[in-house]
Parts: structure tokens; sequence; C-alpha cells
């Protein structure tokens, strides 16, 4: 009798302990969700193309299952005449389906073109992943759009597998799971290691693939995404503007803002917000940002940054929106840090330091002399704490031959209304190309910078 107490004391116990495991909150939803054992997966080669000297490979890529819908999506791989590189990149787009089916790409569109030639000059396999999320979905929805009605279904059942972002994150930690299958069956090829990448929704999904703490993800570069710290920039985006953003109205019209203080917002905050994970987020960074992009204030990396550890490097295309402008300057930046990965050396430094004396801004910025090309110093100014509309000048800074190691900006405030102002580095990658990369963005009035 005694015996059989300790067997069903042992089993409750171990009952117990599997019900815990088994049971999802919003701090484990994502990894929840990843680690769904979902079997539909898979890809097939559709078409080979020749731009210049790659190979592009467009595969249909089935990345898995999610509320019945099966999410099939057009993966590209660049292959290069010569594959010398363990190294990737994989660069995550939009796009859209039409019954079921993803809408191929013209090969010789523009990010095809600019990634194909960073295939070839690096020696490396570039990939670009479409059509994340799959959409429209549930009546024609797309983008912010569909990512808040999933979240409005979260709010309703509590099911920890609506948000949008999940789904998104999945596809790219699958999209990895075929480059290297693809890699090793038609190439003969190891890829271990990525630097990953992708723009506004995009950006948010690169930022969540670093957060499931994947070895393979050497490296992140999200675009123009900086909703970091969710709780304190949509209340400073308020305190700006007056009102939220109008990009934002999909989530405003939800009701998903107003109630980010809410039990329900917490939710979200803890499974979707970037900010939430910083502690996994160790992996060298480039966060990309237009200066003008209406979605955020000018100033939203204070919010964020100097708690996101890991090497972090920013990189602002100036008089640019949500679109980055011709988008050669973002690229450019994202081939220079994927070159500086493939060859393991140093990225480089850019650590500034902010001292305000009498009538004087000055921005000391620590850089890596041996790679230094320049320095530049850019300013707007506006009526108000609003640059959406601002343009953006640019003044060349001296570099001190003796100490080219330390770059000294020097500003005065404005007579009246208010200043942004960053420096950029200029430097060269180890292909001999110039990129440039930037220290946050202060705003101040006319006698204070606002740092915090």
């Amino acid at each position: 009798m005694k015996r059989n107490l300790i067997v069903l004391l042992i089993a409750f116990f171990c009952f117990v302990a599997g019900y815990a495991q088994q049971t999802i909150t919003p701090e484990t939803a994502l990894e929840a969700y990843i680690n769904n054992n979902d079997p539909t997966w898979g890809w097939e080669i559709r078409n080979v193309h020749q731009i210049d000297n790659t190979k592009a490979y467009s595969l249909l890529f089935i990345s898995q299952k999610w509320h019945g819908i099966l999410w099939k999506h057009e993966l590209i791989i660049f292959v290069p005449e010569s594959v010398k590189q363990d190294g990737a990149l994989l660069f995550i787009t939009g796009g859209s389906v039409n019954e079921g089916m993803p809408k191929f790409s013209d090969p010789n569109d523009e990010t095809s073109l600019f990634l194909s030639a960073l295939a070839d000059r690096n020696n490396a396999l570039v990939c670009v992943l479409r059509q994340v999320p799959n959409q429209p979905l549930y009546g024609g929805l797309k983008e912010d759009a569909l990512i808040s009605y999933t979240l409005n279904e979260f709010r309703k059942d509590k099911d920890y597998s609506w948000p949008l972002l999940f789904p998104m994150t999945k596809t790219a930690y699958k999209a990895m799971d075929a480059i290297q299958e693809f890699a090793g069956q038609q190439l003969d090829r190891q890829v271990n290691r990525f630097l990953v990448s992708g723009a506004s929704k995009r950006g948010w999904t690169t930022w969540l693939t670093g957060a499931i703490r994947d070895p393979r993800v050497e490296v992140i570069a999200p675009m123009v995404i900086e909703m970091l710290n969710m709780p304190v920039a949509l209340d400073y985006q308020k305190q700006l503007y007056g009102e939220y953003s109008e990009e934002i109205r999909d989530y405003v019209d939800l009701e998903i803002p107003q109630a980010i203080h809410s039990e329900f917002g917490n939710a979200v905050v803890q499974m979707i917000d970037p900010y939430s994970y910083r502690e996994k987020l160790t992996m060298p960074k480039l966060i990309i940002m237009g200066t003008n992009d209406p979605y955020w204030t000018v100033d939203a990396i204070k919010h964020y940054i100097n708690e996101i550890p890991g090497h972090n490097l920013l990189h602002y295309v100036p008089n640019a929106g949500h679109g980055l402008g011709d988008k050669t300057e973002a690229f450019g930046a994202l081939g220079a840090i994927f070159s500086i990965m493939l060859d393991k050396t140093d990225y480089p430094v850019c650590e500034w330091k902010l001292d305000e004396k009498g009538k004087n801004i000055h921005l000391q910025v620590k850089a890596s002399p041996d790679q230094l090309v320049g320095a530049t110093l850019w300013r707007s100014v506006s009526d108000s704490r609003d640059f959406r509309q601002a343009t953006w000048n640019k003044s060349n800074i001296p570099v001190d031959a003796k100490n080219r190691s330390m770059v000294n900006a020097r500003l005065k405030y404005p007579k009246n209304g208010f200043q942004a102002f960053y420096v950029d580095l200029i430097y060269k990658d180890p292909n001999g190309e110039e990129y440039s990369v930037s220290t946050r963005t202060f705003m101040s009035d006319h006698k204070k910078v606002f740092v915090q």
C-alpha cells in the first residue's frame, strides 16, 4: 500500500511538472510557438535565373500551418560562381499570395540586383524571403491591419498563437533550415551562420528572430522599426505629437496603443516587444533608420539603445522616411556589416559622450582609427519637437590626424524652436566600400539637450 502511494505521488508530480512545462505565458509564448513541432514545411526549386555572375534559385517554400492556413513563400537564393563562405544573409521582405500561392517576383527587380551583386562580391549565399506575412488574409487585411487584427483576436480568446509576429518569426526560422538543406543538397556546402535583416514589419520580425536565441543568427540588422520599449515609446509619441501617428492608425482603431498599460497591453508587450527579450539580444546589430520616418519620433532610439546588450551600431539615412529613399545608403551599410561578419574582423567603433557647457554642445565620438575615412555632423531644426517634415543638413567634421580615434562635434543651441542632430563616422569595409555608422539622434531646445 505504501509503495503504491509513493508511485501515485511520483506520477502526480510528474503530471504537474509536465503540465507546468506546457503552460504558456506571455513571456514564453514566442518560444512555444517556434517549438510547436508543426511538421508542415518544405521547399522545391521552381525557377533558376542568371543575374550577371550569380545564379538565382527561386524556391517555393512552405514554412508552417497557422490557424489552418498553409503559409507559402518565394525564397530566392543567390549563388555566386564560387561559394567560399559558411555565412549567408537572409533578407526578409513582403509580397502577396493569391489563392494560397505566392506571387513570384521579377528576378531583375531592384532588391534582387543589389543582393545578387552582394553575393558575388562576398562569395557567399544571399537569400530573399518573401511573403512575410502571407497576405491578404481575413477579408483582405494586410500589413499593420493584419497584425492589429491578430492582436485583437488574442484579446478576445487569449489564444497565444494569434499574434502574427509569431508565424512571421517562424518563417525566418524555417527559412534558415531550408537554406541549409539547399546548400547541402544542391551545392555540397555548409551554411552555419546568418545575418538576418528586414524592414518595417520584417524589421520587427528580425528583432524577434534574434530573440529566439538560435545560434545560427550571428548578426541582425533590423530596419525602420523603432517601437522597442512600446509603453514608453507610445506615450512619448503622443506627448510630442498630441496624438498617435497616423501611420499606426490600424492599431489605434482597435484601441491597442490606448490599452498598452492594461493587463492585455502588458501581455502584448511581453510577447512582441523586442525590448522584453533584450537580455537575449546579445549578438552584434546594425539598426537602420530614416531620419524622417513618420511612424516614429525623431529620437525614439533613446528609449531602448542603452539597455540592449551586445555591439550595437546605428545607421541613419538623412532626409529619408520609412522607405529609406533609394535604399542605396541602407543597403551599402548592410553589405558592409555582412562582409565584416564573413571576414570575422572587428566591427567598427562608434561610442559617444555628450557634454553641455554654457551655450555650447560637445559631442565626442570614439572611432576606429584604422578604418576611419571621415566624419559628418547632420542637423535639422523645427518649430516643434515634430521633425517628420524637417530638412537635415550636413557639415564635415575635421578629423585630427594625430588622434583619429576621437571625433569632436561642436554646435550651439538654437535661438528658438528645437534642433536634432547626430554624427556619422565614415568607414571602409573589407571590400573597400565606404559606409557610415551613426551616433544616436539627440534633440535640444534653446537651453538643454533632451538626453533621456
